[in-house]
């Protein structure tokens, strides 16, 4: 009920009083559960705390023209729902309260917590946070702009070409989206008494102001924090620097499509008794082919942890299935640390589909089976 409030004030505190400490493999421990964190809780932990990040603050906004992607929102006003803190003080040991007024540093801290102990993570972050991560500055060009805001892009670029840029009357001082005061772009060195554009030099510098303006300007803070405390948590070495922007969202969030779930069954390993032979195994992956991506993603979800899929593809999961003592009026059950399926000894292709479905719909939670 208090996972992202008990997680990130606990993070919090170990980031301002023994940062060392996150050098050290994470192990998690829910309240009132029975799992042993042997890697699979950790991985839970950090799925659902992002998770409620996307859902209970306002740090992230998602772009317009970039559908299923996020920036950092230009505002300080984080709290969509209600400042968790006041609504559910935690009584835990070595937490800090101050969390809620940090949120793009501890969303850091998450990423590079995860990238630390091989953890992939549902990021939604537009490929040019990637890019700032590898670069460890906050450095854009006008063609980034094409990127984040492509038709506001077109516009500005058609400004830099126009044949007599004083009929348009444009002024240095303007109003960004989302932004409660005017903004000057002229930095105190407007071409005129008046402030308006008045060559194509200033058109040019105008347009490089605001695209750097609207891309990162107030949201610069919120970047860096986010930006600097990740890579501190990654505990990054020489190596870091010949990753790409693209390779590190690889390292982060894996590879992007679901990919062939053949690839999974070939290098799929059984144990206690069943082969690649048994009727109950033939039934199962009969079932996992005709299922859609959603339910795929929901698979990888209840077997491993994470559903994003490896960089190495399927075929590195090391998926074990074992047959299970339980009756066949039992669900499967998983033991995600070592992404090992547990299944009963089905004996049709409809009860199969019935248990692995209702199973794959009530995942969330960790217990002995």
């Amino acid at each position: 009920q208090h996972l992202l409030a008990d997680f990130c004030g606990q993070l919090w505190w170990r980031l301002q009083n023994k940062p060392q400490c996150l050098r050290l493999p994470l192990s998690v421990d829910f309240v009132g559960e029975l799992g042993i964190d042997a890697g699979g809780l950790r991985k839970e932990c950090l799925q659902l705390v992002l998770r409620q990040f996307y859902e209970r603050t306002s740090l992230f906004v998602e772009l317009e023209e970039c559908p299923g992607l996020f920036w950092f929102r230009p505002s300080t006003k984080f709290w969509s729902k209600g400042r968790i803190a006041e609504d559910a003080p935690s009584e835990l040991e070595l937490y800090s309260a101050e969390w809620v007024d940090h949120l793009p540093e501890v969303a850091g801290a998450i990423v590079g917590l995860a990238a630390y102990n091989g953890i992939y993570l549902d990021l939604r972050l537009h490929p040019l946070i990637y890019r700032f991560l590898i670069q460890r500055t906050i450095l854009v060009t006008f063609d980034d702009l094409r990127a984040v805001h492509p038709t506001l892009h077109r516009s500005l670029a058609s400004l830099r070409t126009a044949a007599d840029i004083r009929t348009l009357g444009l002024s240095w001082k303007v109003s960004l989206p989302g932004a409660d005061e005017e903004l000057d772009l002229s930095g105190g060195t407007a071409g005129s008494s008046e402030g308006f554009i008045e060559s194509s030099a200033d058109a040019e510098r105008f347009s490089s102001a605001y695209a750097e303006a609207v891309v990162i300007g107030a949201m610069r803070p919120h970047i860096e924090g986010f930006v600097k405390t990740a890579v501190a948590c990654m505990a990054v070495g020489r190596a870091f620097s010949l990753c790409t922007a693209h390779d590190l969202e690889l390292l982060l969030c894996g590879l992007p499509n679901i990919a062939c779930f053949k690839d999974m069954e070939r290098s799929c390993k059984y144990a206690n008794g069943f082969t690649a032979a048994s009727p109950t195994i033939r039934l199962f992956w009969q079932v996992v082919h005709g299922m859609s991506e959603v339910m795929k993603r929901k698979l990888l979800l209840f077997c491993t942890g994470c559903d994003r899929v490896p960089i190495l593809g399927l075929k590195a999961l090391d998926f074990v299935i074992a047959r299970s003592s339980a009756a066949s009026d039992h669900l499967p059950t998983a033991n995600t640390c070592v992404n090992q399926l547990n299944l009963p000894e089905y004996e049709t292709l409809e009860v199969t589909r019935n248990r692995v479905y209702a199973s794959l719909e009530h995942h969330s939670g960790f217990g002995f089976a």
